[in-house]
């Protein structure tokens, strides 16, 4: 169990303190001793409480947290359970926290309301800063009617751009911009989702050009060289000798 931050001699001195603190804060000896001396059934309990008496009970638990005294010598000086305080403790930072979340909720309308005036004072300023151009063209000399012709130049393009950014404002305000980082966050997914597919496609395509390649019959191998042949040296064809007798010298 943590430490108390004050530590008490006696429980007198825990008493006397826990009443000094609570006068700082406005509530009075008579108010102290109400909220101690609550009664049920002869007993001390926290089911006896008005709506009053428990609103001045929150409020006491709540000015001795803030004086640094822990749960277990709040419920001494109340004479309350140490369960009792931690509920008075989480009531009150729950109230807290929805008032903080109120004034918020306020302070957006506020804002929002000052946004959408200035957009529409600046479209009437764009349109008052137009310029309109009359010209009459009068009649020829018999009789013609009058012919009038009105120009109007472009306005002054700040004011848009005011109401563009009072807009984009009012996006903020009303967290429209969340939703667009969510359609980017699903964008994102269906690229993976496509990266994915063509990474499997070519795996397929890879192992079908090697299952092809697989099954294919190898050609036979030629041995080619590529030193010159010898050249064959053809001889004249010979004519046999006639066989001469010794006798015909």
């Amino acid at each position: 169990m943590a430490k108390p931050e004050i530590d008490f001699g006696t429980p007198e001195e825990e008493l006397e303190y826990a009443a000094d603190a609570l006068k700082k804060a406005g509530v009075s000896l008579t108010q102290f001793e109400a909220v101690r001396e609550t009664e049920v059934n002869g007993g001390t309990g926290a089911a006896a409480y008005s709506k009053e008496m428990l609103g001045l009970r929150r409020w006491m638990v709540q000015e001795l947290l803030a004086a640094k005294m822990s749960n277990r010598q709040i419920a001494n000086v109340l004479k309350l359970s140490k369960q009792t305080v931690n509920a008075d403790r989480h009531f009150n930072r729950q109230l807290y926290t929805e008032e903080i979340l109120k004034n918020q909720d306020v302070h957006r309308a506020r804002l929002l309301k000052e946004q959408m005036d200035l957009k529409d004072l600046a479209l009437d300023s764009f349109e008052k800063s137009k310029k309109k151009r009359v010209t009459i063209m009068e009649g020829g000399g018999d009789g013609g009617k009058e012919m009038i012709k009105i120009e109007e130049s472009a306005g002054d393009a700040s004011f848009l751009n005011v109401a563009k950014n009072s807009l984009v404002e009012q996006a903020k305000l009303l967290g429209l911009n969340e939703i667009k980082q969510e359609v980017q966050q699903d964008n994102s997914y269906r690229k993976f989702l496509k990266d994915l597919s063509t990474t499997i496609a070519k795996e397929k395509e890879a192992n079908a050009t090697e299952e092809r390649r697989e099954n294919s019959l190898p050609a036979a191998a030629e041995e080619i060289s590529f030193d010159a042949e010898p050249e064959k040296e053809e001889w004249p064809e010979a004519i046999p000798l006639q066989t001469i007798n010794k006798d015909d010298y």
